[in-house]
């Protein structure tokens, strides 16, 4: 036990007045003067030996009365610990969470300014000799002084100018950091931690980094409702090109972190004038992905926004993804002679399906090539080849799109030409790899069942295949196939589609950076009725998309706190500036190397960066979004805080959302016991002064 009004001890001796009154008492006897012979009993009766302990025991009681009224005077406690020194004072750290999830408003309010706010009364709550620091737990925490100090206004200063909380917090890093700062401090340490106790931030938090003798409290911000929260926690586009005037697919991820059910649209595109929304509904607790269809401005970096409706934590509502879109794109139409392979060429078919409306209208421009003009010259401007009705090929025409499919190039070839296996097996071993299909006989309606072939198999999970998922699937039964080659897999590449009888119908090689697909099948209607289906241009279109590159569009991502980098033509870059979101300030590092400029910077805040180029499209952009973990606001017990950390700090406590911190600080007062105390004393004293008088014989 300690005093609060420990410089008056010195009132302690002035329990010993009963004692001296006392001791004068018998020092100067009272003189009676006696009349009768009842005074001279009555004085006989007051020196009796039952009289003398009687009046000890009241200078006792009045004794202890006295002493318990000065100690109710110097406000005694009740402390955990040793009191602090009257000169060094007490060593506290404050760690205050500085989250996305503290922004969340519940009732106006958020946790942040609760914490804040317990903050401000914990450090009024110190004595003048407490010394304290103040440690903001982020993505990189960091300390409002280099040592302990008593400088209140600078303390929250340091709290109320940092920016808006927009990431993780790292309490594990927080506690190491509180632990350097302790390492030279004198005396016992108390760490209280304000926060909202959300699970992703406090998962695998440790504190064996602490003293082991630091009392640790953990004050909750969170509020007593279970907040809910719903976010945009990510975007994911197909593998492949995205091309200029087309259309892209996007899956959307959207959670609803709430104990309550959820509908509202949600909205894409990548500039206001060209948004498409979708009706989304949510369960409790629950994620979906949904699907929605936008179109693709023109070609570079093009920015991609999809948000929902504003709730309590909105800086999660949006989220950001920059594409590379390509410009429209020529296509190689390498057909043989109309004549060649004995009923009508299917070329028509194929540039319809390519361009299908026309007029410099679509995402593709087909260019008819005729093999006997297949050079590398001729391919140096396209990246996607179709090949029909391939009359036999020489060695520098094979050779040339040898090397045209591994410098990354992409090709469909449609086995319906006479000299198709001797092309394959010229390709095959100018490749120096086998293909996945080795043909064996052309095989006609005669000679198949029911007079057409059907697909009865495939691995859908093929990128190439994405136009059947799902309920689509049924899309293929409509196919029939009149005339094929009878081929044998090879267990090489990859088989796509397959027929009845197990022959290859689509096969996928990867030849070097580039992709060759062989349909064993026609578009001539002679041969199939695939150029009569409403799915066979949108087919053509997914497959060249796809083909001939396996990387994703979408540029990497970035959270807050990160450090971002890119590299430009320093020709073009030099003299731009980085633009960032309102309200960011950003410093920017540029380095030198060679024609290239590199760019650097750390991303403070959620949006779009970008450094844009003179003739309006951006040299370099980057995507910066909240982590995602930082949506779900569930939080786990405080309460199970001070087990986990009392392996190693045995004064771990749970004190609430509100504490008196004058009674965690300076321990529990008891003055009130010692004045009821005094008062039974003295009751006890009057009763006896009552009861025990002195009686005559």
């Amino acid at each position: 036990m300690s005093f609060l009004n420990s410089p008056f001890l010195w009132l302690l001796p002035l329990a010993g007045i009963p004692l001296l009154i006392h001791w004068l008492s018998r020092r100067f006897p009272k003189t009676f003067l006696f009349s009768s012979i009842e005074d001279i009993r009555r004085t006989v009766a007051g020196r009796s030996r039952l009289f003398r302990w009687r009046h000890l025991i009241m200078l006792l009681l009045r004794t202890l009365a006295l002493l318990a009224l000065v100690g109710a005077f110097l406000k005694p406690v009740i402390a955990s610990r040793a009191p602090a020194d009257g000169k060094e004072g007490r060593r506290v750290l404050l760690l205050v969470d500085h989250s996305l999830s503290m922004t969340h408003a519940d009732g106006g309010t958020t946790a942040l300014s609760r914490a804040k706010g317990e903050a401000r009364r914990l450090l009024d709550s110190l004595d003048p000799a407490d010394h304290f620091n103040v440690i903001r737990v982020d993505a990189s925490p960091a300390a409002a002084f280099v040592e302990f100090s008593t400088l209140r206004d600078a303390a929250m200063a340091f709290l109320e100018d940092s920016a808006p909380p927009v990431g993780t917090a790292d309490f594990h890093a927080a506690n190491q950091l509180a632990a350097e700062l302790a390492r030279d401090q004198k005396g016992q340490l108390d760490v209280y931690y304000f926060s909202d106790f959300q699970r992703g931030n406090w998962a695998d938090v440790a504190f064996s980094s602490l003293p082991s003798d630091a009392r640790l409290f953990f004050v909750s911000a969170a509020g007593e409702k279970q907040r809910g929260n719903r976010a945009v926690s990510g975007i994911r586009i197909a593998e492949g090109a995205v091309i200029a005037g087309g259309e892209i697919e996007l899956s959307i991820r959207v959670a609803n972190h709430s104990p309550d059910p959820w509908s509202g649209k949600i909205e894409a595109g990548f500039d206001p004038a060209h948004l498409r929304e979708r009706e989304v509904t949510l369960s409790p607790w629950s994620e979906t992905d949904a699907t929605l269809v936008v179109p693709v401005p023109a070609g570079g970096l093009q920015k991609l926004t999809v948000t929902l409706p504003p709730d309590d934590m909105p800086l999660d509502d949006k989220r950001h993804l920059v594409v590379q879109v390509r410009d429209r794109e020529e296509v190689v139409l390498l057909t043989g002679p109309d004549a060649a392979g004995g009923s009508p060429a299917p070329s028509l078919f194929l540039r319809t399906a390519v361009d299908p409306y026309g007029g410099e209208k679509g995402v593709y421009r087909p260019r008819p090539l005729e093999p006997g003009a297949l050079t590398p010259a001729a391919l140096s401007a396209s990246t996607r080849v179709i090949g029909s009705r391939l009359p036999l090929l020489g060695d520098d025409q094979a050779g040339t799109l040898a090397t045209f499919l591994r410098g990354g190039g992409g090709m469909i070839l449609f086995l319906d030409g006479e000299s198709d296996r001797a092309n394959l097996d010229k390709l095959s071993g100018l490749l120096g790899e086998e293909l996945p299909l080795r043909l064996t006989e052309k095989l006609g309606s005669e000679n198949l069942p029911g007079g057409a072939m059907q697909v009865a198999s495939g691995d859908f999970r093929s990128r190439f295949l994405r136009l059947f998922e799902n309920e689509r699937r049924q899309n293929l039964a409509l196919l029939e196939f009149y005339d094929l080659y009878h081929a044998m897999p090879t267990g090489k590449g990859r088989t796509l589609l397959s027929y009845a009888d197990g022959t290859p119908a689509l096969t996928e090689s990867q030849i070097g950076l580039g992709t060759l697909l062989v349909c064993n099948f026609s578009v001539s209607e002679a041969s199939s009725n695939l150029a009569r289906q409403r799915l066979f241009p949108a087919w053509i279109h997914e497959m060249l998309l796809r083909m001939g590159d396996s990387t994703n569009a979408a540029m990497e991502s970035f959270v807050p706190g990160d450090t971002i980098s890119g590299e430009a033509w320093a020709a073009e870059a030099t003299g731009r500036d980085l633009i960032a979101p309102p309200s960011t300030k950003t410093i920017v590092r540029r380095d030198p190397a060679g024609e290239r400029l590199r760019v650097t910077f750390t991303a403070p805040a959620p949006g779009f960066y970008r450094l844009p180029g003179g003739d309006g499209r951006d040299l370099l952009a980057f995507a910066v979004n909240p982590d995602p973990r930082e949506s779900d606001l569930r939080s786990i017990d405080p309460a199970v805080l001070p087990d986990r950390a009392g392996g190693s700090n045995s004064g771990a406590a749970y004190v609430g959302e509100t504490a008196d911190y004058g009674v965690l600080l300076r321990g529990r007062p008891v003055f009130h016991w010692f004045l009821l105390g005094a008062l039974g004393l003295l009751l006890v004293e009057a009763m006896l002064f009552k009861t025990l008088k002195p009686r005559t014989a």
